[in-house]
């Protein structure tokens, strides 16, 4: 801007003494011809040079020149590149004005001063692709044969799945390739939100896509449990015939896989059914899938140890226990395949011990849990899966309320070492939390043992606060707040643990023992007699349907 302004005070410059015509000389300092000096008569077709319309035309020129000369230094700074090759007059001041470099050759790379350094960082930590800090830990395990880039794509769909809420209710439990899912508490909302996302997902043919198809028949099993005849029924049906789709899509690897889904999804069917339809469901389905149960898949016999212990939990006697045997039989042949197999069948066969428990008593009902407990110790000592940790803190609580006092001690202590185990993974600290109160709630009605502060408050308040809905949560916190004097808040928890599915001997007693306890309380002040005399009812319908 300088050397503009110079420029034009250098055109309005006033004209140099010894004439108008001086200042336009071709030679500088030349002098004056005596032709130039002499005076003479001006042509009448020539213009008046001095007088004042001259000096107005110049100072119009000159304006001009200024305003075009300003306007083109501002386009010339706006728009600028580094190859630039139009004229300049910055060489006529570089005594005034430096000539600056091109903007591209001021940028200068960085330089890493610290290459030297003890600081820096040493090649054997370098990794040659960026590390995404933010992934969320998976729930699920990463097979060894998964490349950094498949993992990459497979933990977009987690994340966003993840993100839905801050305390999730659905996780993936299992492995990365084919997971179940998980439902802690209520979960509705979540279930809508999770399809929605699976059905864009599913549309393409990456990871992703694979794995939202195989999740989406899981999905819609988990949101008909939530809905009444008609609309479970239709959930039902699409997740069957989704099913069918993903069996015709998959490969040899894949199909036992999509054979155990399958068979879960029919489950599902035939749990909603009740009485005889119910068994001639089962039979149908066995001979339906008898070309499948005869292969030796891991997938297709672990479905099929589900069929069979659902089947002997809807019967009894002669016919559950021979379906407990077929299950073991299945047991059998599950731990033959391979080591992870023999693990799995180790947790299964647990189960089946569990089962024969509840319908003993006494010496056979310890002996029972005795051998699940030796099972799942084994099962967690080769996988130390939080949920064999929970079964087996349930199945050592168990054995504690049948032991004598001096032996459910130590018993007690193993149950709530694995409670706390289990806890440390999200999918599973709720029942962890359960677990852990009905430990608590059992160490101390043993004889001598006092209330240990307000352990059980705490974590009744705790599970309240998640909104536990499963029977085992709402029977213990019943008993914490019966145990606090709060006998309408017991007694409403005993009627929705019984409106969930519970009913054994212990639910109702402790229904029972509320509801005499509030009509004790019928003088104080709060005393509601209507909704005491609607709890009696409930109870009794209760124990009419034992």
């Amino acid at each position: 801007m300088r050397d503009v302004s110079r420029m034009l005070d250098a055109m309005e410059a006033p004209p140099l003494p010894g004439g108008a015509d001086a200042g336009f000389t071709g030679v500088p300092g030349a002098a004056p011809s005596p032709s130039d000096s002499a005076p003479h008569k001006k042509p009448a077709s020539a213009p008046l040079r001095d007088g004042p319309g001259w000096a107005l035309a110049i100072g119009a020129i000159a304006t001009a020149i200024s305003i075009a000369a300003g306007l083109r230094w501002r386009r010339r700074r706006r728009v600028r590149t580094p190859n630039d090759r139009r004229p300049s007059i910055a060489h006529a001041f570089a005594a005034d004005a430096p000539v600056q470099p091109p903007r591209a050759a001021a940028l200068k790379s960085p330089e890493w001063v610290y290459v030297d350094s003890p600081y820096a960082t040493p090649l054997l930590y370098m990794v040659p692709e960026p590390v995404d800090l933010l992934l969320p830990v998976a729930t699920v395990s990463e097979p060894a044969t998964a490349t950094p880039t498949s993992s990459r794509r497979r933990q977009a769909l987690l994340m966003e799945l993840q993100a839905i809420d801050t305390s999730p209710a659905l996780h993936l439990i299992g492995d990365r390739q084919f997971p179940e899912i998980r439902r802690v508490g209520e979960g509705s909302a979540s279930a809508d939100a999770w399809q929605a996302i699976l059905e864009d997902t599913s549309k393409g043919d990456d990871d992703d896509a694979r794995l939202a198809r195989w999740l989406s028949p899981a999905i819609l099993v988990l949101r008909s449990r939530d809905h009444r005849r008609r609309c479970a029924e239709a959930l039902l049906e699409d997740a069957a015939q989704r099913t069918r789709d993903g069996m015709n899509r998959a490969t040899e690897d894949e199909r036992p896989h999509w054979v155990g889904r399958a068979i879960r999804v029919e489950l599902a069917r035939i749990e909603r059914l009740s009485g005889a339809t119910r068994l001639f469901a089962l039979r149908a389905l066995q001979s339906r899938q008898l070309i499948d149960l005869g292969a030796e898949e891991a997938p297709v016999l672990d479905a099929w140890i589900d069929v069979q212990l659902a089947w002997a939990g809807w019967l009894l006697g002669g016919g559950a226990t021979a379906r407990q045997a077929e299950a073991e039989a299945l047991c059998d042949r599950l731990a033959a395949i391979g080591p992870e197999a023999a693990t799995r069948a180790l947790r299964r066969r647990a189960e089946v011990f569990l089962q024969r428990a509840e319908n003993e008593k006494a010496a056979a009902r310890l002996a029972n849990l005795g051998c699940a407990q030796a099972l799942l110790e084994d099962a967690y000592t080769r996988d130390h899966d939080a949920g064999n940790a929970l079964l087996l803190a349930r199945c050592a609580r168990l054995r504690a309320m049948t032991l004598p006092p001096t032996d459910a001690v130590d018993a007690c202590a193993v149950a709530l070492t694995h409670a706390f185990l289990a806890e440390q993974d999200p999918a599973w600290r709720m029942d962890a939390l359960e677990c852990r109160l009905a430990v608590q709630l059992t160490y101390e009605s043993l004889p001598g043992r006092a209330i240990q502060g307000e352990v059980a408050a705490s974590l009744g308040r705790e599970l309240a606060s998640m909104a536990a809905d499963s029977v085992g949560a709402r029977t213990a916190m019943a008993a914490t707040r019966l145990r606090e004097g709060d006998f309408a808040g017991a007694s409403a928890l005993c009627e929705a643990a019984w409106r969930s599915g519970g009913g054994d001997t212990h639910l109702l007693n402790l229904w029972r023992d509320a509801c005499r306890g509030w009509t004790q309380t019928a003088d104080t002040t709060g005393h509601d007699r209507h909704a005491l005399a609607q709890a009696v009812r409930q109870l009794a319908i209760a124990r009419a349907t034992l």
